[in-house]
């Protein structure tokens, strides 16, 4: 709501200090705010923001000038509702009614459930009040109805139209102000002033803006992201992790540096530490350890293999051959000397050969097989072992030659000769001239077979040749024998040497292989690290600035706490507001009896904002007070405020006399009265005590010529409620017989039983009974619901005429009371009336009635 009244010391005075002290982007802040009285433009609170960034040492470019201090003369509006009409989805209210409205004063009269509050709520969701809640419902029967009203008004005499649509507002009705139940249990309590008194509403705009600003300097902080994606990578541990996490304002550039160097030396390190690392590898190293051990096994077993054929395979056996192959030599010719002479006088043919020589050898092997040692002896008639044929002489002679031959020590000698020979060849012939390796001894080789030593090839070529020479018998004994075991036997020691060796570092490895595993995994991750914060020095540079910025911010984000506007509030409100706003308030309770409650006022300020709280002797005063004392303090508080400024904009009061002494119902009648000479004032009541109470004022001559009041009804029909009629009549006779006409005429159109049309018709009937005794039999000496006697009016009574009617009168509204619905619960009496004895009963009250208007 805009300020309209004078101040005794210009607020702008407070408003410039204010702005002064938070320098240019302030008096800026101030100037504008001043100037427009309405919130800042986009651009103008980014030049306000950069003004802010330039005081902090953050902006360095060109920025709006800065104003000086601004001069404030407070608008003033007179606002004026016209008419509320076309109302649509708003509870139950009737379409097609419309209100219209005084100039000063309204009063609108309905019993509860007839409408009267709809149409307030309508007023207050476009208005302002202490109770917040503008929740309205539609028609809950009709609910597809959307909201709509029709608002017709006058800003300063000039004609305005508002269509409401349920949510939107318009910034002259904003001013309308609300008082309904609601309020006073939210009045009494700590709360804000439902208007911004002389200006004060350029504070909360003021306290608005800051929260605007403080939104950009959000803002400009979440654009200097400092956010390294990558750091999730970094090892938690090392120190480059720990300048990346711990990344700040303070950060340099130069242990940035410390940390980030990478170059050819370090990409030689990390080679180096990862290759050690993959030889810790704990199952590596296993299967290394037991492939070492299987190939010294293996080696083991081809040396003592070596070492066998060594000793099987040797130059000494070889030249033993050749020693036995030259004995036996000698010795067979020798015995083919003998087997001549005994063979070739008896001219056997072949004597010579070889298969000679195995013949008679097999032979002499058979007779000792048959163990005829003396064969052939001397005896006559002896047969052939062979051919079992008699021996002659001369094969005796021949069989003994031979025998003696075979048996001598020649024979002897070369059987000996020949048995060491075989050993010999024997031992050779079971020598393996392809010794493999079939572990990796040596390593393996593009198929993965393992490789052979060369020095094992080649004695395995050698062990060959050698053992051919030796199966061969060779006969020339100028033939090399050339076998190097030695050189194999090195090769295959050294090796297994080799092997033991590395065997001995890999077990060393894996015994140590945790607090050295630990120990690469560190080197390497801190140099893994270093090449990553190296491969990203840019963005951290940035990151290091942006934290500074956001530092710089951060520093400063108490320039738009409100807590600054908030105390300048307060310092404004003791000089301008809270005096007048005593003796104003203390002025309201006395006009309604309740001076004597001694209510004590606080103000404070919250977020630029003026509230206010109230007891008596630090006691609540919700816990001491009746409600009816509740309602006048509230009541007093609410007029209070609205003197604080000048708009004259309407106020609405809804039922605001609920609770409240009827004996001080005039005095609010009065006061609201007093009230509408300087703004409009619209009543919603269904007290008839009060709507009597404004009836009464409107015809003294204190108000009558200088207050113009309206005075409505609402009712319900057919469904809906919001029926709008005037209700001048409304206590008059004539009325209700109006209403009577209206529903005998309808008949059966009513959509009425005739049962339930009489006795709607009776109900009105003794209300009419009831008002004609009032305004015309007694000429309104005794009103009801009003206190006083109208001694004036008692010369006017006719006796006469009451002593002929009175009987009749009375009969008349027996029945009427018989035929309600309570009256015949009461009663226990089950009486329906007829349409036809209405009309009868109708006809002679009119009769009764004319006698005493006529």
């Amino acid at each position: 709501m805009s300020s309209t009244s004078a101040n005794k010391k210009e607020i702008v005075d407070f408003l410039w200090d204010w702005g002064e002290a938070h320098g240019d982007w302030g008096k800026l802040l101030v100037g504008n705010i001043v100037t427009t009285e309405k919130p800042l433009t986009a651009t103008t609170r980014q030049q306000v923001f950069e003004l802010f960034l330039k005081s902090i040492g953050l902006h360095s470019g060109i920025v709006a000038s800065v104003p000086s201090k601004p001069s404030y003369s407070p608008t003033t509006k007179r606002i004026e509702l016209t008419s509320l009409s076309k109302v649509t989805g708003v509870n139950r209210l009737a379409k097609d009614q419309t209100i219209s409205f005084s100039p000063n004063i309204t009063v609108i009269y309905g019993e509860n459930g007839t409408g009267k509050t709809g149409y307030g709520r309508i007023l207050k969701a476009l208005g302002i009040s202490y109770d917040a809640c503008n929740t309205i419902h539609p028609n809950i029967y009709e609910s597809d109805d959307l909201q709509s009203a029709e608002i017709k008004f006058q800003v300063d005499g000039n004609d305005s139209l508002f269509t409401w649509d349920g949510s939107n507002s318009d910034s002259d009705l904003q001013n309308i102000s609300v008082f309904n139940t609601n309020c006073v249990e939210i009045s009494l309590s700590d709360r804000t002033l439902i208007v911004f008194p002389m200006g004060f509403h350029l504070f909360n705009l003021i306290s608005t803006e800051l929260g605007e600003l403080d939104r950009l300097r959000a803002l400009e902080i979440a654009k200097h992201s400092s956010t390294l994606g990558w750091v999730g990578s970094l090892t938690p541990g090392t120190p480059q992790h720990h300048f990346a996490v711990n990344l700040s304002s303070f950060s340099s550039e130069v242990n940035l540096s410390t940390v980030s160097g990478f170059g050819p030396d370090q990409v030689k390190e990390l080679g180096k530490k990862e290759k050690e690392l993959t030889d810790l590898n704990r199952p590596l190293l296993e299967h290394e350890i037991a492939q070492s051990k299987r190939c010294e096994r293996e080696l083991d077993e081809m040396f003592t293999k070596i070492k066998q054929i060594q000793s099987d395979l040797t130059l000494v056996n070889w030249e033993s051959v050749l020693e036995i192959d030259g004995k036996l030599v000698g010795l067979e010719k020798k015995a083919r000397l003998g087997i001549k002479d005994a063979a070739a006088s008896k001219g056997i043919a072949l004597y010579e050969s070889t298969e000679f020589r195995q013949f008679i050898n097999s032979a002499e092997a058979y007779i000792r097989l048959l163990g005829k040692a003396e064969y052939p002896n001397s005896k006559p008639g002896d047969i052939c072992v062979y051919c079992q044929q008699t021996l002659g002489e001369e094969a005796k002679k021949l069989l003994a030659d031979y025998r003696a031959l075979l048996n001598d020590s020649t024979q002897g000698e070369i059987a000996r000769l020949n048995e060491s020979r075989r050993n010999i060849i024997t031992k050779v012939e079971n020598i393996n001239p392809d010794n493999t390796l079939h572990q990796p001894c040596f390593g393996t080789d593009s198929e993965g077979k393992a490789i052979q030593p060369d020095a094992l090839t080649t004695l395995n070529e050698q062990i060959a040749a050698a053992r051919n020479l030796s199966l061969t018998t060779p006969t020339n004994s100028n033939a090399v024998f050339d076998v190097n075991y030695a050189e194999c036997l090195s090769e295959l020691s050294s090796q297994k040497s080799a092997l033991e060796s590395s065997r001995t570092i890999a077990e060393g490895k894996l015994a140590n292989i945790e607090p050295k595993e630990t120990q690469l995994k560190t080197a390497i991750a801190e140099l893994k690290d270093r090449k990553l914060l190296a491969q990203n020095i840019s963005e951290i540079k940035t990151a290091i600035q942006n934290k500074k910025i956001v530092k710089t911010l951060n520093d400063n984000s108490t320039a738009f706490n409100s807590r600054s506007i908030s105390l300048k509030t307060s310092e404004a409100r003791e000089h301008l507001v809270k005096e007048n706003f005593d003796s104003v308030f203390q002025d309201e309770l006395r006009r309604f009896r309740k001076s004597h409650i001694q209510v004590d006022v606080n103000f404070a300020t919250e977020r630029g904002k003026n509230t206010l709280s109230q007891n008596i002797s630090s006691f609540d005063l919700k816990e001491i007070l009746s409600d009816g004392e509740q309602r006048a303090i509230a009541l007093a508080e609410f007029l209070t405020e609205l003197q604080l400024e000048t708009n004259t904009a309407p106020v609405v009061f809804d039922d605001p006399v609920n609770s409240i002494d009827h004996k001080i119902i005039d005095e609010v009648a009065r006061r609201l009265v007093d009230l509408s000479k300087d703004r409009q004032v619209v009543i919603l009541t269904h007290s008839v005590l009060l709507f009597n109470s404004f009836l009464y004022l409107s015809g003294i001559p204190e108000f009558k010529t200088v207050v113009k009041f309206r005075f409505l009804n609402t009712n319900n029909e057919y469904g809906v409620t919001g029926i709008v009629s005037d209700a001048e009549e409304l206590s008059s006779a004539k009325t209700k017989i109006t209403k009577i006409n209206e529903l005998c005429n309808a008949g059966s159109g009513s959509g009425m039983s005739e049962k339930d049309l009489a006795e709607s018709c009776y109900s009105h009937l003794r209300s009419a009974i009831e008002l004609c005794v009032e305004h015309e039999v007694l000429h309104g000496t005794v009103k009801r619901y009003q206190k006083n006697v109208a001694l004036t009016q008692f010369a006017k009574l006719d006796g006469d005429k009451i002593k002929l009617h009175r009987d009749k009168l009375n009969e008349l509204f027996e029945r009427c009371c018989s035929f309600t619905e309570a009256h015949s619960k009461a009663e226990g009496i089950a009486n329906d009336p007829s349409l036809a004895e209405f009309k009868v009963d109708f006809e002679e009250f009119k009769k009764i009635r004319d006698a005493f208007i006529k």
